[in-house]
């Protein structure tokens, strides 16, 4: 009787257990998340740092609202020196950093490989956090817009969305350029891991070179369609979409060596 309690006691524990991809997403969500919320705060250090030296300097500050002027200018004038600042460099520097960690999470792959976990778990782990930091550099993004703008209206204003529904397909635009961009780079990792250099070299001279060239001498009524279609609202989200499943398939052949 005791040896069958101790058995069932056993088997309880390991149902308890929380799946392996749930483990894998939990671990390289952390490791993510700490890279990105870093990169925020230093930025926003940065900002804060800038703007009480231009304070105890008697500069004049000024916040750039232009979505495309990006960056910090110390102009000095007739009237005085004048710090320019954008508070726009934070969400340009997590997306930045949501770029790198996408890379050097699948770099990992090996030693997670090696380490016992499978290739189902660590690539539904990867795909899980790339959207988990698109969510969050769509988030900053959106809470600096509130700031500069001043509120929903400012913020729509800035991003030129007309109403609510403007503002849904800018969302969506803008997810798919963000995962879009971190399922890219994740990748092209892949693809260094799984084959020697040549054949990602090769594969990113097929796809943005050689494709392209050959469809507008060859067939150029299709080239042109292929760029009246860019201008699909959904376009970058379907390609981010169809870039994650293929990364997730080379992921799960990625050799343990």
């Amino acid at each position: 009787m005791t040896a069958l309690q101790a058995e069932s006691t056993t088997s309880a524990a390991r149902d308890a257990r929380p799946a392996q991809w749930v483990v894998m997403t939990r671990l390289l969500a952390s490791d993510a998340m700490r890279g990105l919320l870093t990169a925020t705060g230093v930025m926003l250090v940065v900002l804060a740092v800038g703007s009480l030296i231009a304070r105890w300097q008697g500069w004049q500050l000024v916040s750039m609202t232009d979505t495309d002027m990006v960056g910090i200018e110390v102009v000095a004038g007739q009237d005085g020196v004048t710090l320019v600042a954008s508070l726009f460099l934070v969400p340009m520097a997590v997306a930045i950093a949501a770029a790198v960690m996408a890379v050097v999470l699948a770099a990992r792959t090996r030693v997670f490989l090696a380490a016992g976990a499978t290739r189902r778990s660590v690539a539904t782990g990867q795909l899980v956090v790339l959207v988990v930091m698109t969510l969050y550099v769509l988030a900053v993004t959106a809470a600096v817009l509130l700031v500069v703008g001043r509120g929903t209206d400012g913020a729509l204003d800035l991003v030129g969305a007309d109403g609510g529904a403007g503002a849904a397909v800018l969302v969506v635009r803008a997810t798919g350029v963000v995962l879009g961009a971190l399922t890219a780079g994740s990748l092209i990792t892949a693809l260094f891991l799984r084959w020697p250099w040549w054949v990602g070299v090769g594969a990113l001279l097929l796809v943005l070179v050689v494709v392209p060239g050959v469809v507008e001498v060859v067939w150029p009524a299709l080239a042109d369609v292929v760029q009246q279609r860019f201008d699909w609202w959904g376009l970058d989200l379907a390609a981010a979409l169809v870039t994650a499943v293929v990364y997730g398939l080379v992921l799960r052949r990625v050799p343990v060596r």
